[in-house]
């Protein structure tokens, strides 16, 4: 039951781990709010545009949804339990919504994630694709199995903010699951996107979203 409603940015958001010695989030560090159907963040300089019908889950429902997420990507594994459990001081997820409440009588529930991850342990990450680069080797570490993840990432410009792109697939519980990764560094983070979704309906609806994350620089 875990599994249709719930899945699944947040269970494939696995983050990087460089160093679990110092928080990487600075003293005026902004989670964000939603405020009239935007997201806004003042510390990235950032504003998202959000469906007004659509579910914002609150930090509680995704401190529990990232929970169950990283249980299923870990598995038994001692090794990977420990990767993860070593990025929750670095990593902030700052956004998570989807189309239905939770329960709904929907066959998949499409969603739309947003975490960010400091990258002052990392300079060898100079943009998004170097992220996704160790962000892939990761996955494939994982307990899921993936039908498909990219060799190679595409550059993708969201409104003059440079994100390069990932696609994945999975098939999990009888749905062949499609995700799209888009990272950007910004402000010494990697801020990314993880949209989720099974037909071209949903992939349409959630790349409106991401289309318009705006920066103000």
């Amino acid at each position: 039951m875990k599994a249709k409603f719930i899945l699944t940015g947040l269970v494939f958001l696995v983050v990087l781990t460089f160093s679990c010695n110092s928080n990487g989030k600075p003293k005026d560090f902004d989670y964000g709010h939603v405020e009239d159907s935007n997201y806004i963040n003042s510390f990235f300089g950032l504003e998202i545009k959000l469906p007004s019908d659509w579910i914002v889950q609150t930090k509680e429902q995704t401190e529990n949804l990232t929970k169950i997420g990283k249980d299923l990507v870990a598995g038994d594994d001692k090794t990977m339990k420990a990767v993860i459990k070593a990025t929750e001081v670095n990593s902030a997820n700052l956004l998570v919504i989807f189309k239905y409440e939770a329960g709904s009588a929907v066959n998949y529930n499409p969603n739309f994630t947003l975490v960010a991850e400091s990258l002052q342990n990392a300079p060898g990450i100079k943009n998004g694709s170097d992220y996704l680069f160790q962000t892939r080797k990761l996955l494939k570490q994982s307990q899921l199995q993936y039908d498909s993840i990219d060799e190679e990432f595409t550059k993708e410009i969201i409104n003059n903010q440079e994100f390069y792109l990932m696609n994945c697939s999975i098939n999990y519980m009888g749905l062949n699951i499609k995700q799209k990764y888009f990272s950007t560094i910004q402000n010494g983070f990697c801020l990314s996107v993880i949209i989720s979704f099974v037909d071209d309906e949903q992939k349409n609806e959630l790349e409106k979203i991401t289309g318009s994350i705006g920066f103000n620089k």
